[in-house]
């Protein structure tokens, strides 16, 4: 008997997809292993860049759950063009503008709460990123058809039924024409006429239908970022662009910004002059480009000064520049100038009632909630730039919530409201926007969970009670919050008991002359007892929050808790000689 002939093993590197799926056949070649067993019914490995096949790709980008927030809520599919309303909610735009052709409003958006898209470029990074790393490829754009098959699937099915007769009624009409034009060109002058007048009056049915339609097709529209009207381009505008898109030298670049910033100091004119798409665009790549740090302070400048006129706030964010800003708040290698600007631009956008919700979305505060609460790393100035940002924000309450998520941020805003060293304007804006969170029941329930009932508490208990400058503000603000939270919650009657919130309210309610604060004790101390709930004290309730007849300079106050708490506030803003419209200082 000769020697055994050696025997060969064959050993697989690579696991098949069936195989790590733990799925299918029972019969398989690869050798069982520990390994291999406790990771059946396990998510498979990523496979090894630059081996996989085209089927396996699709496999493992299958594998991997799309994130909702990536999915259009009509659709169902990856966003192409992602457009943020004013509602908070993202749509993609084709899907948007299938519901403007059928005239149905999408769920969750009012009426009229669709009449601006704000591009969310910060989501299409996202998606293009997702996809880049999941092999996925990247979504394009649906066609109009295929977005108007997706709202109608989502509309209730009699109206859904009605629009398409709608379409169907008008296409066999037009098709009617097309037919009766065509055949005129051969026939006989008498039919000739006769054909004419059978379009002639379908020309009028078509007319009508469109008269008809007219009101509907008007449900969602882009407002355009600069009027159809041919105005002469400013000088400065060609010689910005021009050097911040071609220079090398950054010195260039950071002249050009210093030159831009001052001509925004000039005045309104020239300020609605210069903001147009192209000049947003260069600030934009300015201010995200790390090579261009040092012209950052200037660049955010111009935009604080362009800020200032009404008629630009929507176009700035339209333009994609907050992203910009919160990327100059976040990044370590901007200046704290930089960061005092880009809060102040925040700022001055955040007054328009259409942006807040995008705002919030691109992401603005975490950033902005960062710098309200980081006493030793910034200025003064920049942190109330900050906490009135924020208190503009969470007058919607899509950013109501974002704050009562974040992790930490009740508990920060309390750390802040409570600080006997820090200034009293920054302890009143932490409060202004605790009250603000307050509003809705789960930022009630994150600022309890924070201590905020002892917290507020403390600050009453620990105020003299005599009315003096801050002192009598920082009060206004703790009841205003204690009132926010006491809204329908029997959990508040138990914290405010073991609090010792009693006996500050009834100092509050025993002093002459409170006005609205005296009155806001007062209903506070009566849910306490359990005397004052939702169904019996909410028409009281809406006298204190919801006047808009109080709010003597036009703003709009319905988003806070505490609106006419808000008055003396602004009363003296005014007698300060600072505007309550917002920032009006020019950098």
């Amino acid at each position: 008997m000769g020697a055994a002939r050696p025997r060969r093993w064959k050993l697989p590197f690579h696991r098949t997809i069936s195989a790590a799926a733990g799925g299918g056949g029972g019969s398989s070649s690869a050798p069982c292993s520990p390994s291999s067993r406790s990771s059946a019914s396990a998510a498979p490995p990523p496979p090894p860049p630059g081996h996989a096949s085209p089927a396996r790709s699709e496999a493992w980008a299958a594998a991997e759950a799309v994130p909702e927030e990536f999915l259009c809520p009509l659709s169902g599919a990856l966003m192409a063009d992602p457009v943020i309303l004013p509602s908070g909610k993202t749509f993609e735009r084709a899907c948007l503008q299938a519901c403007a052709d059928l005239a149905f409003l999408p769920p969750g958006v009012e009426d009229g709460g669709a009449d601006t898209l704000i591009p969310n470029a910060a989501l299409k990074a996202a998606i293009g990123t997702w996809c880049a790393r999941s092999g996925r490829a990247v979504p394009a754009p649906p066609s109009a058809e295929a977005a108007r098959q997706a709202v109608l699937r989502v509309m209730p099915p009699a109206v859904a039924a009605a629009a398409k007769s709608v379409r169907t009624t008008t296409a066999r009409r037009v098709a009617v024409l097309a037919a009766s034009t065509s055949n005129s060109s051969y026939s006989s002058p008498t039919e000739s006429t006769s054909s004419y007048g059978s379009a002639s009056e379908i020309t009028a049915a078509e007319e009508d239908d469109a008269k008809e339609e007219a009101p509907r097709r008007r449900i969602v529209k882009e407002v355009e970022a600069d009027p159809p009207v041919a105005t002469p381009v400013d000088p400065l505008e060609d010689d910005v662009v021009g050097k911040v898109m071609d220079a090398d030298d950054d010195g260039v670049v950071a002249a050009a910004m210093g030159a831009l910033r001052e001509a925004t100091r000039e005045g309104a004119e020239r300020r609605r002059a210069l903001c147009t798409p192209r000049l947003l665009g260069a600030l934009r790549r300015v201010l995200l480009l790390p090579r261009h740090a040092p012209a950052r302070v200037d660049a955010a400048a111009a935009l604080v000064n362009l800020s200032l006129e009404p008629a630009n706030k929507v176009r700035i964010v339209r333009a994609g520049a907050v992203p910009a800003l919160v990327e100059v708040l976040r990044s370590g290698a901007s200046a704290p100038e930089a960061r005092e600007h880009a809060a102040g631009a925040l700022f001055g956008l955040a007054l328009n009632e259409d942006n807040r919700a995008a705002i919030g979305v691109l992401g603005a505060v975490p950033p902005l909630l960062d710098l309200l609460t980081s006493p030793a790393q910034y200025p003064p100035r920049a942190r109330r730039d900050a906490g009135m940002a924020l208190y503009h924000l969470t007058l919607a309450a899509v950013n109501q919530s974002k704050v009562a998520r974040f992790p930490g941020a009740p508990k920060a805003l309390l750390a802040v409201a409570s600080g006997a060293a820090e200034p009293g304007p920054i302890r009143r804006l932490a409060l202004m926007v605790a009250c603000n969170v307050a509003a809705c029941a789960e930022g009630r329930n994150a600022l309890m969970d924070a201590g905020a009932v002892a917290s507020v508490s403390a600050i009453l208990l620990a105020s003299p009670s005599h009315e003096d400058g801050g002192t009598a503000d920082l009060e206004e603000w703790c009841v205003s919050a204690m009132y926010a939270m006491s809204r329908g919650s029997l959990r508040f009657r138990g914290l405010a008991r073991a609090a010792g919130a009693d006996r500050a309210l009834r100092r509050v309610v025993a002093e002459e002359g409170g006005g609205v604060r005296r009155e806001m004790a007062r209903k506070t101390l009566r849910a306490m007892r359990g005397d004052l709930d939702d169904e019996d004290g909410g028409g009281e309730y809406n006298d204190l929050t919801g006047s808009s007849a109080e709010c003597g300079d036009g703003e709009d106050c319905g988003g806070s808790i505490v609106s006419d708490g808000l008055m003396s506030f602004r009363r003296r803003q005014r007698e300060l000689g600072v505007s309550s419209c917002g920032n009006t200082a020019e950098f």
